[in-house]
């Protein structure tokens, strides 16, 4: 029975054609020592590695009983042998997690050395089980929650699959196969441990749990199926929403058409941001769901936030009618805004001030008669007019400084926090860090490219006429 469902997961759900090379990872345990026999008795050419954790006492003998255990069915062994705690810690992240990372990297390099077209692993029904209660207990979403597939793609190889022929197998008839076909083992002490978390599922959480069903198991594993199935649905209609939000993708950096992204149903919108993260960003600290929802909110304007920056790795910020996610967290604000380099101070006269690489301030002086009719319906932003006879002999253009406040024309002398102005403005908040701002006696006077105050604003009384423009400095 175990034989034949090993080999119709090979043949009909893995399409492997006979005579394929395959790549075992073999542990030494029941159920990849389970698996290895199967697969010596089907048709395909196999190739057994094993990668020594060094996490315990007994590793090196589990890696000379895999080698001999190889020898005993004439094929090939590759192994490594790799310090895994040093490793987790170097890299900051938890050993099961370092573990899983390096076997499949070892697994899947020595595939494509090898030439092998899949990759086999001796997960089952009860690993299944496990790591759904796992991925429900650290809140994952749908994908985590439809678990292992018996053919999938992972994060580790494009083009060589992973393959899963045990997963609807249950721990109890592996078992049975081992004693049944007298095949020795070597058994995890740490399984029974409550330390690693899957462990502690296994040995505590699952017999709790049947006390209330005895029947549990069979009910997760239906359960996750159902998810699986549900979120192949999902995928599927992933193609048709990517083509509605007109993805743009250059130079480290992805844009969307906001308007066509809010029409998408929530769960859509989820899975769009998420697809993106793994695709163009992938890193474990950048894919959570928290930063997902929160760039979702972003982009829908369910809050006020308009960008969301991420270990410095990456942003996400709204630009006009575009949401963007970028590596290139200084470029695109140099890019898309204006940006000063340093702070200096400007004489209220005529004369350009470079203030930064492209970016620069020019200052004429006229009699108020002589302004056009702009002086009375400026429609650029990027242009100032001020009363002279307000404004000290010097002016200051400068970066943001916490507990700033700023008056903005029209709203008859109401001031207002400028991190309330920027949020309003919906400026990201990478990019007001560099944004130019022209102070004169200590207020700003001018938000070049969004506003210029109330205070220094032209009047009747007005004789001479100060007049900023912010202009982007002409490539030679």
């Amino acid at each position: 029975m175990l034989f034949q469902t090993v080999r119709d997961v090979l043949k009909k759900e893995c399409s492997l054609p006979e005579g394929s090379k395959i790549l075992a990872g073999i542990s030494g345990g029941p159920d990849s020592v389970c698996m290895l026999d199967i697969l010596s008795q089907l048709p395909y050419q196999i190739i057994v590695a094993h990668l020594n954790h060094n996490l315990r006492p007994t590793s090196s003998n589990e890696m000379a009983f895999v080698e001999q255990l190889t020898e005993k069915y004439g094929f090939k062994f590759i192994s490594k042998s790799i310090d895994i705690l040093k490793v987790s810690k170097e890299k900051r992240i938890g050993i099961e997690e370092t573990a899983r990372n390096e076997r499949y990297k070892f697994l899947f390099s020595s595939a494509d050395i090898e030439g092998a077209i899949g990759v086999a692993v001796a997960h089952q029904a009860d690993d299944q089980v496990e790591t759904f209660l796992e991925n429900l207990l650290r809140g994952s979403g749908l994908e985590g929650m439809s678990g292992m597939k018996v053919r999938s793609i992972s994060e580790f190889n494009s083009s060589i699959p992973l393959i899963r022929p045990l997963l609807k197998t249950w721990r109890e008839e592996i078992l049975s196969y081992c004693q049944n076909h007298h095949l020795e083992y070597m058994l995890d002490e740490t399984n029974q441990s409550l330390v690693y978390t899957r462990s502690s599922i296994r040995n505590h959480l699952i017999p709790e749990l049947i006390r209330y069903n005895p029947n549990i198991k069979n009910t997760l594993f239906r359960t996750q199926q159902i998810f699986s199935a549900d979120f192949d649905y999902l995928q599927d209609a992933l193609a048709a929403g990517f083509k509605t939000i007109q993805l743009n993708v250059k130079n480290e950096t992805v844009e969307l058409n906001l308007r066509a992204f809010k029409n998408l149903p929530v769960s859509m919108q989820r899975l769009v941001i998420k697809e993106i993260f793994d695709q163009h960003f992938s890193t474990q600290e950048i894919t959570s769901f928290s930063n997902i929802e929160y760039s979702r909110k972003i982009f829908t304007r369910e809050i006020r936030k308009t960008s969301l920056e991420m270990n410095g790795k990456l942003i996400v910020f709204i630009s006009g009618p575009i949401g963007v996610f970028t590596r290139r967290i200084n470029e695109e604000a140099k890019k898309r805004w204006p940006w000063i380099a340093k702070e200096f101070t400007m004489l209220a006269q005529p004369g350009e001030y470079q203030i930064s690489e492209k970016w620069c301030i020019e200052i004429e002086e006229n009699s108020r008669t002589k302004v056009t009719p702009d002086l009375y319906q400026n429609s650029d932003a990027f242009t100032g007019f001020f009363d002279k006879r307000k404004l000290n002999e010097k002016l200051m253009a400068r970066t943001w400084i916490k507990g700033d406040r700023f008056q903005p024309l029209g709203m008859k002398g109401k001031s207002l926090k400028l991190t309330d102005y920027w949020i309003n403005r919906k400026i990201p908040a990478f990019a007001r860090k560099s944004w130019p701002l022209i102070v004169n006696k200590d207020a700003i006077i001018w938000i070049p490219g969004l506003q210029q105050d109330h205070t220094t604003r032209i009047t009747e009384n007005t004789q001479i006429v100060l007049t900023l423009k912010a202009r982007r400095i002409a490539k030679v």
